[in-house]
């Protein structure tokens, strides 16, 4: 019997280590990285932001670089920011157009000049242009310059390089390509901007020596001004205007109406050399008299305009072509 119970409870407890045990519940947290052969855990792949094909804001690229991740922003491969292409592309598609719409504003300009019986100023063309944006941003941008010429045969407006390369000017109302030699004799008689005044500078007050003296400062004596000097320039701007005038009219100017334009045309310093009588507009006739000439040329020879330009005559020579004058 005591074997029986024995062995009895030897059988129970082989029956009771079969059971199953239940299984072990998952938790939140992700499994522990795999380990390397060489100890240290193995490197997790890069998380990935938007779509496969697509990409936002300024993240990177992996591009292949010979077995090696190499990291390069969006600019670098072809995006980026592109202000200064975009004002390229303008200026280059404007300079296509520069001969069309610089032919636009020579018609405005004659147009007003008819309408006015006199050619318009600068800040009344920019007014007409604003009807045409085109053709005032052209302006406004700096690509065309307007010179404000009162003549009307003169040069209206121009490239703004036509200066020092070959480009499109308005020449007369219309539109046409020139080089800087050919646009030389128009600048010279672009109006010039007038010269500021300079301020006096203050007389100091008088010191008394010991009493008291309320007397004015008496005015000191002014130095002579140096006699004004006629320049080629000068004389060129005289003549290119006879000459203008006269191949639009048929007539030669006469004096008077030669001053009374240049003293609107004309550059500040020729004015002046015409007002003080250092210039002499002589009262030509035909196209082969002289048109003018250096007042002091008649004792000691000097500058002479004529048809053929600006030269120097002895003073016999120049007397004798002024019919002994």
């Amino acid at each position: 019997m005591r074997w029986f119970a024995i062995i009895a409870v030897c059988v129970l407890a082989l029956a009771g280590c079969k059971k199953k045990k239940p299984a072990a519940t998952p938790t939140d947290s992700g499994p522990a990285p795999a380990i390397k052969a060489d100890g240290l855990p193995a490197e997790s792949p890069p998380p990935t932001t938007g779509g496969a094909g697509g990409g936002g804001g300024s993240g990177g690229i992996i591009a292949a670089g010979g077995g090696i991740g190499v990291v390069n922003s969006q600019q670098a491969l072809g995006g980026g920011g592109g202000g200064g292409a975009v004002m390229a592309v303008r200026k280059a598609a404007r300079r296509a157009n520069a001969m069309n719409e610089l032919k636009n504003i020579g018609e405005i300009i004659f147009a007003m000049q008819v309408e006015d019986g006199r050619m318009p100023t600068v800040d009344r063309i920019k007014e007409e242009l604003k009807r045409t944006p085109q053709l005032y941003a052209g302006v406004t941008e700096g690509a065309y310059v307007l010179t404000g010429t009162t003549e009307p045969g003169g040069l209206y407006a121009h490239e703004v390089n036509a200066d020092r390369e070959p480009g499109i000017a308005v020449i007369g109302g219309r539109a046409v390509r020139s080089t800087p030699e050919e646009l030389q004799p128009y600048f010279r008689t672009v109006p010039r901007p007038q010269a500021q005044p300079q301020p006096k500078a203050p007389q100091p007050a008088p010191q008394p020596m010991g009493k008291i003296d309320n007397r004015p400062p008496q005015p000191q004596a002014q130095p002579a001004a140096p006699a004004a000097r006629v320049t080629q320039q000068d004389m060129e701007e005289v003549r290119l205007f006879i000459d203008n005038r006269s191949g639009a009219t048929g007539q030669m100017p006469t004096p008077q109406e030669t001053s009374a334009a240049l003293k609107q045309a004309a550059s500040p310093q020729t004015v002046t050399l015409i007002q003080s009588k250092a210039i002499t507009i002589a009262p030509a006739r035909t196209r082969e008299d002289v048109w003018a000439y250096e007042t002091a040329a008649l004792q000691r020879g000097g500058l002479v305009a004529t048809a053929g330009g600006v030269e120097t005559m002895t003073a016999d020579t120049l007397r004798r072509r002024l019919g002994g004058r």
